[in-house]
């Protein structure tokens, strides 16, 4: 304390001196070496920090991911200190998860548990803070809808350069060769004069369904898929988009991800050297509660329009379908009837003046008649017996003489009912043709393995029905329904 005092005495005088440039020289040169002194004894004394060490990384991350592993489902707030630590350390548990992306369940399911105990506002805000690391995030949205606290999120913004470097990362699309576009002539599909009655399937690759299909999947698998359905004699797939896969920077306009476009890119070509034309579903598992659809459109739209107008010449693209079952979305709550309908009137609108060259449609659940004044032709859902199929037709045929198609159609089929499920098939498939739809889409090619349906980290999936609906196993051995479908409606 005295060489504190002193030093301190020095200083003073050291600033009120004229001589002061010289003083100040001779006085640094006298405080340094005691001062330097003193810093060496504290530290000799209490010991100077390690510097961090790649042993003690290793050994820290291993930690961490212990935590995670062990607290899951247990102690959410240890599992969400173990996460943050990771992403802080730039870091993972060597298993394919990002602990950023885990984040999300993790504050959700934190929230959900405050919520049990009736700590609401600390729930809000885990629930808030989910959303926070995934804006599109349906369950952290709904538990915030359901308490009145959900707030609009803005969509994120990229700087122009990035933005203009993305865009400059996109080749031009060279069309396919197939020849003709797919029109529409009193009430019949056409190509090149000659009808064309579609025959086909809903189609995600196997190992890569829903939200994987234009992050994950493999070309050459997919072209083998491809060649499955074409060998069973159809003729059309119809495939899904989902927009936050395929682009980034929504609050920019619309920025694709080079590497998930090319994939499309590849995937459309494909069919088309197989000769299968394609029905696009757009706006797929669209967000309708952080920045909804239908009343806050303008990205989505956006977006839509620079898929329509990048495909505008693909003559293998059959029609886009601008919403798969945007029916559902007013059944469920998220918006009213008369809100879907604006809003497909609308983009039908834009579509059409972007791209003269494809039909609209749009995949209703249930009652398709309601779109009638809008697209080229309904297209419809049934799950039902061939009986009621039957009736269906009947009812929308009272309002609407436009062309029907069934889009989708199914029945699953564990391993102990697949007979069932040709039986079925072959009554449905029946009832269309003999009702003159103008074709038919079996629900679904493939049957899906339980690890390509979840979303980590809740991987695998519970097994269920929606599983097993393919005419073909994960293995790719065909159920009797396939054999059922060459035999009778495939083509020459």
């Amino acid at each position: 304390m005295r060489l504190i005092r002193f030093l301190l005495r020095l200083l003073r005088w050291m600033f009120r001196t004229r001589r002061r440039p010289l003083i100040v020289l001779i006085g640094v040169l006298l405080i340094a070496a005691p001062l330097s002194a003193w810093i060496e004894r504290l530290t000799r004394f209490y010991g100077a920090p390690p510097l961090p060490t790649y042993d003690l990384v290793l050994e820290m991350t291993a930690r961490w991911c212990g935590e995670v592993h062990a607290q899951w489902d247990r102690d959410w707030e240890a599992v969400i200190a173990a996460l943050e630590a990771l992403h802080a350390q730039k870091s993972d548990c060597g298993d394919g998860k990002s602990p950023f992306e885990q984040l999300y369940p993790a504050y959700y399911n934190y929230g959900a548990w405050l919520e049990k105990q009736g700590r609401i506002n600390e729930a809000l805000s885990a629930y808030q803070k989910a959303l926070e690391i995934q804006p599109g995030g349906r369950e952290a949205a709904l538990a915030l809808r359901r308490r009145g606290a959900l707030t609009p999120v803005a969509l994120e913004i990229c700087p122009p350069s990035e933005v203009e470097a993305a865009l400059a990362a996109i080749p031009p699309y060279i069309p396919s060769g197939i020849s003709g576009f797919v029109h529409l002539e009193g009430g019949m599909l056409t190509v090149e004069g000659a009808p064309y009655r579609i025959r086909g399937v809903n189609y995600y690759p196997s190992r890569a369904p829903w939200r994987r299909f234009l992050t994950e999947s493999d070309l050459e698998m997919v072209g083998a898929e491809l060649d499955l359905i074409q060998g069973a004699g159809l003729n059309t797939i119809r495939i899904f988009v989902w927009y936050e896969a395929l682009f980034t920077c929504p609050g920019s306009g619309p920025v694709p991800k080079a590497d998930v476009l090319a994939r499309l890119d590849g995937i459309i070509r494909l069919a088309a050297e197989k000769g299968l034309r394609l029905i696009v579903t757009l706006n797929d598992l669209p967000d309708l509660l952080v920045t909804p659809l239908y009343t806050q459109p303008e990205a989505a739209n956006a977006q839509t329009l620079y898929l329509v107008q990048r495909y505008r010449y693909e003559p293998a693209i059959l029609a886009w379908d601008l919403r798969n079952e945007g029916d559902v979305d007013s059944v469920r709550g998220y918006t009213t009837t008369r809100a879907v309908i604006d809003w497909l009137r609308a983009l039908a609108l834009e579509v059409r003046a972007a791209d003269p060259n494809h039909l609209i449609t749009a995949g209703w659940n249930e009652n398709p008649q309601i779109t009638a004044g809008i697209v080229d032709f309904m297209s419809f859902h049934h799950w039902r017996s061939a009986e009621n199929l039957r009736e269906r037709i009947k009812q929308v045929r009272a309002v609407s003489d436009k062309p029907l198609l069934l889009e989708e159609v199914g029945y699953a089929s564990p391993a102990d009912t697949v007979e069932r499920q040709m039986v079925n098939l072959r009554a449905a498939l029946s009832t269309a043709e003999a009702e003159g739809l103008m074709g038919w889409l079996i629900w679904t090619a493939f049957d899906f393995p339980t690890s390509a349906t979840c979303i980590p980290p809740s991987c695998p999936s519970p097994d269920n029905s929606e599983h097993h609906f393919g005419l073909w196993r994960i293995d790719y051995s065909p159920k009797p329904a396939v054999e059922m479908v060459i035999r009778e409606f495939g083509l020459p």
